[in-house]
């Protein structure tokens, strides 16, 4: 099943982090972007043309956000929006963030 088919499921500070070969093998699915920045987090920036694209955008990351009780940290700007994502409970990455990245890859900009 596709990242963005999946749902992201509750997870505490027992969940465990993803280990650097277990995000290597995720990173690619989510096709396009997506990098792991020097904090550990899955970033990616998306471009637009104006002030009103990313912020369209910002509110439909928020929607998915909410629909999937985990929420990126969302930095928005003229022209950009980029999202970090990492799971708080274990200051990691865990399945829950490559979920998210796919579905956020799924909407249009």
């Amino acid at each position: 099943m596709s990242l963005a088919k999946k749902s992201c499921a509750p997870c505490d500070g027992k969940t465990p982090k993803l280990n650097r070969e277990q995000v290597s093998a995720l990173l690619p699915e989510l096709e396009g972007g997506w990098t792991v920045n020097e904090k550990g987090h899955l970033e990616k920036s998306f471009k637009f043309k104006n002030f009103l694209g990313p912020l369209s955008f910002t509110n439909r990351i928020g929607e998915i956000a909410e629909r999937e009780n985990h929420h990126p940290k969302i930095s928005l700007t003229w022209g950009d929006c980029t999202v970090e994502i990492w799971t708080h409970a274990i200051n990691g990455l865990s399945e829950n963030d490559f979920i998210l990245a796919a579905k956020i890859n799924e909407v249009p900009n």
